[in-house]
């Protein structure tokens, strides 16, 4: 055998192990994404879909070793107190027995459907006011009661780690904007003063070590941002236990 034809055959012998490994790393992907797939969807109630990637490289043969790394896992129609939105988390250092370092997660809720929420209704969505966002807050629109002027009232968001807060702070009507304090001394104007008190929306059914850190408005809908704790060894078994619960049909989430 010539030194050129030894050359080649190393090559290919090197090709063919490296596609073997990858081919692997792929299989294990494949199956460790579809047990995250199946869970999720289980324990979120997601009705429309989970997608979850695996960011690492190689993160299919490090599952081997017990360790996927950085797992990102989106939902979309999980629904919560009668309110649907979708949900993004990214998490660090994921085990195979679901530890993590911690992360971060969102929960989108499409206007019309936080117009629907029950925790809106009754306060700064209510009487025929719909939320929405001008590009930077968000905003509820409708009309100035009795003389049916179109309006547009501005909000600031304020957040605790299981509450969130709608305060209305100005209304744009006749292209002038009024603070909201000043609204009731207006002519014909104290019905709607009355209706734009702040209002405050429990955030419940938070799983264990997620806080809620911030919320903004967003053309896609109203933007909660969450932050997720490092879970050990002795949460990751309470969560492998969820798990198992939830593949026999006890432990689905609920809407």
């Amino acid at each position: 055998m010539n030194r050129r034809r030894r050359y080649a055959v190393t090559a290919i012998s090197l090709t063919a192990v490296v596609a073997a490994a990858v081919t692997t790393d792929l299989v294990m992907e494949h199956e460790v994404r579809g047990r995250v797939a199946e869970t999720a969807a289980c324990r979120l109630g997601a009705t429309k879909g989970v997608r979850v990637d695996l960011d690492d490289t190689l993160a299919g043969l490090r599952a081997l070793t017990g360790t996927v790394g950085a797992v990102h896992v989106s939902a979309e129609g999980v629904r919560r107190e009668g309110t649907e939105m979708d949900v993004d988390a990214h998490l660090r250092d994921v085990s195979t027995g679901g530890a993590t370092s911690g992360g971060t997660a969102t929960a989108t809720v499409a206007y019309d459907a936080l117009d629907r929420s029950a925790g809106v209704r009754g306060g700064a969505g209510a009487d025929g006011l719909r939320t929405g966002t001008d590009g930077t807050r968000l905003t509820l629109t409708g009309s100035a009661g009795a003389t049916g002027l179109p309006v547009t009232v501005a909000t600031t968001l304020s957040t605790t780690s299981h509450s969130l807060t709608i305060t209305p702070v100005s209304v744009l009507v006749l292209g002038r904007e009024v603070p909201v304090s000043r609204l009731s001394a207006l002519p014909g104007a104290g019905g709607l003063a009355a209706r734009l008190e702040p209002r405050t929306i429990r955030i419940r059914e938070l799983p264990r070590g997620t806080a809620l850190v911030g919320a903004h408005a967003e053309s896609a809908g109203l933007v909660l941002d969450f932050t997720v704790a490092p879970a050990g060894a002795r949460q990751a078994a309470r969560t492998a236990g969820a798990a198992s619960a939830c593949a026999s049909g006890k432990g689905r989430a609920g809407g």
